[in-house]
């Protein structure tokens, strides 16, 4: 925990905390609740989770890019996610959600398989860490910005083409996200953008996309529903998911926010942080979401109450605190376990031998 830098990890947490509300107004549903005071509220909070999705992803791609691949990381991802896409659809099926034989099946296998979306590609990438720093330490400057920008292209301009054209080409994905973003990551680390370097400037950009987005949302939920604008539905693209442009600049300005931000060293920050990971697959599981929300929290009942936006903040940060708490048994008790086993240290060996 001490070589964790404070500032980056309080980040971590603070965009843990955004994306919590962002799934709680989203799967929760109040994004489609009638015009008042508190759909505004929730619509606002749309473009934020997905900025500190971003960033959350940056985040990750910072520090990989300077790391080697390591089967014990993986594994203890691995096992990680395989626990909780366990444990939360047994848990989902208690309160009565049907789980076929079929789900139980897809559960076993957290990358192929019905587990969490961000943890399944995070490790499909983490996979392919070997074969891209390869590109990565070959690369010319050059080469590097033709890359990025045909990725690009496939990720985010290929979305807009179809916006237009109304045919989505099968280009883009959640695993091409993350090989932009760490790319991206890789040549800024080397040739920082020097406005990401000034943080009032980093600031006003953050605020100025999350504005943007809530604006062009407000727009395309309430004027298009009336009068079919279709300038309204093209600038949607800017906005639609955490690929779109607009919040990959908030995500990567919210990220340099931080990174210039001078926190000092502090235990309680690092040690926190170390559960965020849990905390996101703790309450976003794909069964347990709904439980959570509509059987646990019954958000359906609190949509038009006047305490709307303290009941989010409360649901946001009774999550954070028992997402830390499972995330802190699971680590102490059953991980170690699981580690020892003969079968895991042999695939260690193996899996570090055959890739280097």
């Amino acid at each position: 925990m001490k070589n964790r830098k404070s500032n980056i990890e309080l980040c971590r947490i603070i965009c843990m905390f955004f994306i919590i509300a962002h799934h709680c107004v989203v799967h929760g549903g109040a994004v489609n609740m009638d015009i008042c005071t508190n759909k505004y509220i929730a619509l606002l909070l749309l473009p934020g989770g997905k900025i500190c999705f971003v960033t959350f992803l940056v985040i990750s791609t910072w520090f990989l890019a300077e790391q080697s691949f390591r089967a014990d990381r993986f594994l203890r991802i691995w096992f990680q996610v395989l626990f909780y896409s366990i444990f939360f659809t047994g848990i989902s099926s208690i309160f009565g959600t049907t789980i076929t034989a079929q789900n139980w099946f897809s559960v076993l296998f957290p990358i192929m398989g019905n587990s969490h979306g961000f943890a399944a590609t995070y490790m499909a990438f983490y996979l392919l860490i070997p074969f891209l720093s390869i590109i990565a330490n070959k690369i010319t400057k050059k080469q590097l910005q033709w890359l990025i920008l045909l990725l690009i292209c496939f990720q985010v301009i290929s979305k807009v083409i179809g916006t237009v054209g109304a045919y989505y080409a099968p280009i883009s994905s959640e695993l091409l996200l993350f090989t932009l973003c760490y790319y991206i990551t890789i040549y800024l680390k080397s040739d920082p953008i020097i406005i990401f370097e000034n943080k009032l400037v980093s600031f006003l950009i953050v605020i100025g996309v999350w504005i943007s987005a809530f604006i062009i949302i407000v727009a395309y939920k309430v004027i298009i529903r009336l009068s079919g604008n279709e300038i309204i539905s093209f600038l949607t693209i800017l906005c639609s998911d955490e690929s779109s442009i607009l919040y990959l600049i908030g995500g990567y300005a919210l990220f340099f926010l931080f990174k210039n931000i001078r926190v000092p060293q502090c235990n309680i920050i690092n040690t926190i942080a170390h559960y965020v990971f849990g905390i996101l697959l703790f309450h976003d599981h794909n069964f347990f979401r709904l439980v959570l929300w509509n059987n646990i929290f019954h958000t359906q009942n609190w949509y038009y109450s006047a305490y709307f936006a303290l009941k989010i903040l409360l649901c946001t940060i009774i999550i954070f605190v028992c997402g830390l708490i499972v995330d802190y048994i699971r680590q102490k008790f059953v991980e170690p376990f699981f580690l020892k086993l003969n079968i895991v240290q042999v695939l260690i060996t193996q899996i570090n031998h055959f890739i280097y």
